[in-house]
C-alpha cells in the first residue's frame, strides 16, 4: 500500500436532527492494517476518504497539515479524533480535495501492483542453495559455486568449450586453459579454489569458492 492520509468515521449519531460524527484522521502506510486496529474498539467504521500527500513532504508533515485544516471546520478534537457537526465534514473533505489528490482503494491497488511488477529482486546477503540450468537441479552452498556448477553444466554439451576462453574482462581473464591460472583474479588475501572441468580436452579452468586452505594464486 502507499503512504495516505486518511479519514476514517469512528461513530456517528443523530439527535433532535443534529449530526455528529467522530472522524479520526492520521497516517498510514498501510490502510488495510490501519482499519483492522481501528475496528478493535469500533464495530462501525467506515473509510470515507484518503488523499496521497505532496510528494516533497514527509507523511509526518502531511498529517500536521490535515490536522491544522480539521481544526478549523471540527467541533472538538482529542488527538487525532475530530468531531464534526451537521455538514463540517464534507466541508473540510472538499476544501482538501483542491489541495490534495483524493485516491480509492482501487487506485492503491494498482499502484501497489505496479510498484511489484517494477521491483527488482535483491538476492544481497543471501546464499543459494540449489541452482537449475537446462532442466537440471544441482545443490550449491554460494554463489562462486552457483557460477562453477552453471559454467560446467553449459561446457559438458558444447562441441568447442574451448572458445569459453576467448572471454576476457577489461582487466583479468575470466577462464584460461588449465597451466595458466596465474591470469586469472589475484585479490590480495584471498585464497581461491580453481575448479577443473573435464567436457573435452584441453581442459578448461575457472575461478570457484573462495574458501580459506586452498592453494593461493
Amino acid at each position: 500500500m502507499s503512504d495516505v492520509v486518511y479519514a476514517i468515521r469512528i461513530s456517528h449519531l443523530e439527535y433532535s436532527g443534529l449530526k455528529i460524527m467522530d472522524i479520526k484522521i492520521g497516517k498510514s502506510i498501510d490502510i488495510d492494517n490501519t482499519l483492522r486496529q481501528c475496528s478493535r474498539g469500533n464495530r462501525d467504521i467506515e473509510l470515507l476518504d484518503m488523499w496521497t500527500p505532496d510528494p516533497d513532504k514527509t507523511l509526518s508533515t502531511a498529517e500536521r497539515g490535515f490536522h491544522a485544516v480539521a481544526e478549523q471546520y471540527a467541533y472538538d478534537k482529542q488527538s487525532e479524533k475530530f468531531v464534526f457537526l451537521q455538514g463540517a465534514y464534507q466541508e473540510f473533505a472538499e476544501t482538501v480535495n483542491m489541495l490534495l489528490q483524493n485516491v480509492g482503494r482501487d487506485d492503491l491497488d494498482a499502484e501497489s501492483a505496479l510498484s511489484e511488477s517494477d521491483a527488482v529482486d535483491d538476492y544481497t546477503g543471501t546464499t543459494p542453495s540449489v541452482i537449475k540450468i537446462l532442466g537440471e537441479t544441482h545443490d550449491v552452498d554460494s554463489w562462486a559455486d552457483a557460477l562453477t556448477v552453471g559454467v560446467a553444466t553449459i561446457l559438458r554439451d558444447l562441441e568447442d568449450p574451448e572458445r569459453i576462453t576467448e572471454i576476457d574482462g577489461r582487466r583479468r581473464s575470466y577462464f584460461v586453459e588449465e597451466g595458466w591460472q596465474s591470469d586469472l583474479f589475484k585479490p590480495g588475501g584471498f585464497r581461491i579454489r580453481i575448479c577443473t572441468w573435464r567436457p573435452t580436452p584441453p581442459r578448461t579452468t575457472a575461478f570457484g569458492r573462495y574458501r580459506a586452505g586452498d592453494g593461493e594464486i
